[in-house]
């Protein structure tokens, strides 16, 4: 098998997990716990599928929490060795509900970092419904659609996010499915970005 495969909606990763991927598996481990459901997105999911390029943070969207919920993460995280670089862990709450991102890291450290935010637009709640599993070394965590990702990076147009979608696209263009991806494509209206992908 090679190191990295898609089949049957699970991307499979046959390497050491690195300090991103460190991360993204015990920051999923206490989002279950508590209950809260979450999915990796952007760049990560680029660099998990063998992308060389450096990040300082990782994306996850999570769903909607209460203040009650919000209160039991931070307080989990603060006791199992993780802070705000940006701001305390306690004002969780406060500025996931005004839709800000909110910086979690192990402790004494910035980068890399989580970047959590709430789910947002409608491709943000499609990210989260439609999320496939990531099994890295045997751990599972949960991450983006890739054919959402690939439209979406098209859609931010950045040089490092048509490098992230070229990638996806030339790794998995056997494997995904081609008419989600164009129905994503469509509704991010990126048809031109998408028709010089394919040449590429």
């Amino acid at each position: 098998m090679s190191g990295i495969e898609l089949r049957e909606e699970t991307l499979y990763v046959e390497r050491e997990p690195n300090q991103l991927d460190e991360l993204a598996i015990a920051f999923s481990e206490i989002l279950d716990r508590i209950g809260i459901e979450h999915v990796y997105i952007a760049g990560y999911v680029s660099i998990l599928a063998g992308r060389a390029r450096s990040t300082e943070d990782v994306d996850v969207l999570i769903e909607p929490v209460d203040e009650p919920t919000a209160e039991e993460l931070a307080t989990t995280l603060d006791t199992e060795g993780y802070w705000g670089p940006a701001m305390p862990l306690t004002s969780m709450y406060e500025m996931l509900e005004n839709g800000d991102p909110i910086w979690v890291a192990p402790t004494d450290q910035i980068t890399p970092h989580l970047e959590v935010k709430i789910v947002d637009d409608e491709f943000d709640h499609a990210s989260l419904s439609n999320a496939i599993s990531a099994q890295i070394d045997g751990e599972s965590i949960p991450i983006g659609p890739l054919e959402l990702q690939i439209a979406y990076k098209l859609y931010l147009g950045a040089q490092k996010d048509i490098e992230d979608a070229v990638h996806l696209y030339t790794l998995f263009e056997e494997t995904l499915s081609a008419s989600r991806l164009e129905t994503w494509v469509h509704r991010l209206d990126v048809d031109a970005e998408y028709d010089r992908l394919r040449d590429t």
